[in-house]
């Protein structure tokens, strides 16, 4: 078995590693979303390069294009043949064809495909999600915390969460994107719940007043009060084993086991292992009443050979798989609601009604990827699809030097039919530097006072 020390180093390497091949993706996706286009327009491309500086690999095609690998992976680029640069013009054939000889329709074209390749990653993506199903605890409620805003809107204890602002949501990750989609607002929260087991449903309006606006990295959960649990409720039952031979029901709440009070399914766990072959006395509540059973553990063998309590329980769970036309409507619709959360919270930083100091950088991106990572591959496949959104978005904002303000040039053009000028186009340049380089100051101070 591998040492301790082993597993910390494991841990460690999973940060570099999962933040190098997560940007690689992104931004190979995103390159070659320029390079395809480009190819078709017939514009000879010299270089396409996934990170900046010094060249750790290169391979140059018949084409005479250059693929590397730059040693700083922090973005990437795709040069094409230009007349506008001196080191390229006495080198260009005659019979070929640069980039700024290209029509507006194309140079528009090319500059839209970066962005558009990162919305098509993140449909398959999240397409191949909803084909092969997900499965998620549904987002119970422990004890509210008092005081909190939940409480004071009269939020029950022991609840499931149905739907957050009318939307139907069965996981905890759902409920964060609801919320994410608040901050800053003013108004009520609505909160839809139902005890489990339980039919009838509760509504509750929580209200907010520029909820968040100033809050760094806000907890949206805690900022409402509610605390998720796993609590010690019966989701599903197996036909045969000791649980389905007492009696015991899907959606049974247990309270107590041999006299001693029981919260969570951790705790319902941890007393059931430990008594294999033993009878148990379960005090459990079912459509409001409460009940009692004895329950026997069938000995098992454990991971580690070890006998263990089983009773054949499982917690309350969903799975949620679609068909193969379902999983890409499913996917175009999720990456379309995921484009439209980061254009709203665009909107909210540019207006004051969230903190630039959300934004992060390099190191929350090696962080997020390491703890998706680490949390298995739907969930880091799911965080790579939300990145590619947020690079698409990214990338379009009418800023010089980005795609957005390619295309800024290329409507310009359609609309007065003549290029913009270059010293234009030079100085809106160095704009665009100034601007890059303070969101870069930004986020890294962000990250230094995020994580040191």
């Amino acid at each position: 078995m591998p040492s301790l020390r082993q597993k910390e180093n494991r841990c460690v390497l999973i940060y570099p590693l999962a933040f190098i091949v997560t940007l690689g993706v992104l931004v190979t996706f995103h390159e070659f979303g320029h390079y395809i286009v480009a190819r078709w327009s017939g514009v000879r491309i010299l270089k396409f390069s996934v990170g900046f500086g010094k060249s750790l690999w290169s391979r140059t095609d018949r084409h005479g294009t250059e693929f590397a690998i730059g040693a700083l992976p922090l973005g990437g680029y795709v040069r094409m043949l230009d007349e506008r640069d001196p080191q390229q013009k006495e080198a260009i054939g005659a019979d070929e064809l640069s980039f700024n000889r290209l029509s507006v329709w194309w140079r528009l074209a090319i500059a839209v495909a970066g962005p558009f390749a990162n919305f098509l990653l993140a449909i398959v993506i999240y397409s191949l999600l909803a084909f092969a199903g997900t499965l998620s605890l549904l987002p119970m409620v422990g004890q509210v915390d008092e005081p909190s805003p939940a409480a004071a809107a009269g939020l029950d204890d022991y609840q499931q969460i149905v739907a957050i602002d009318g939307r139907e949501v069965n996981s905890w990750q759902q409920v964060v994107m609801a919320l994410a989609e608040r901050i800053g607002e003013t108004g009520h929260i609505g909160i839809l719940t139902r005890t489990p087991g339980a039919t009838a449903e509760q509504q509750v309006d929580v209200p907010v007043v520029d909820w968040l606006h100033d809050a760094a990295d806000p907890d949206l959960l805690d900022a409402l009060g509610l605390k998720p649990a796993r609590l010690a409720i019966v989701g599903g039952v197996q036909d045969g084993d000791a649980a389905e031979r007492a009696g015991i029901q899907p959606w049974d709440r247990v309270l107590a086991i041999d006299g001693e009070a029981i919260d969570t399914w951790p705790q319902m766990v941890e007393a059931v292992q430990a008594a294999p072959g033993r009878p148990m006395h379960w005090t459990f509540l079912r459509d409001g009443a409460q009940r009692e059973a004895v329950v026997t553990p069938d000995p098992r063998h454990g991971s580690e050979g070890e006998v263990i309590g089983f009773v054949g329980v499982r917690a309350p769970m969903i799975t949620v798989r679609h068909g193969p036309v379902d999983a890409v409507l499913h996917g175009i619709k999720e990456t379309g609601a995921m484009s439209a959360l980061m254009i709203d919270h665009l909107g909210k930083l540019l207006f004051g009604q969230m903190s630039a100091r959300n934004l992060g950088g390099p190191i929350t991106i090696a962080k997020v990827a390491g703890d998706s990572a680490a949390a298995g591959w739907q969930i880091y496949v799911g965080m790579l699809a939300l990145l590619s959104v947020s690079l698409g978005i990214l990338n379009l904002l009418p800023i010089p030097l980005l795609d957005g303000g390619h295309v800024i040039y290329c409507l310009a053009e359609i609309v007065s039919r003549r290029p913009v000028s270059e010293r234009i186009q030079a100085f809106s340049g160095q704009v665009g530097v100034i601007l890059i380089g303070g969101l870069m100051v930004l986020v890294f101070v962000n990250d230094f006072l995020r994580f040191f």
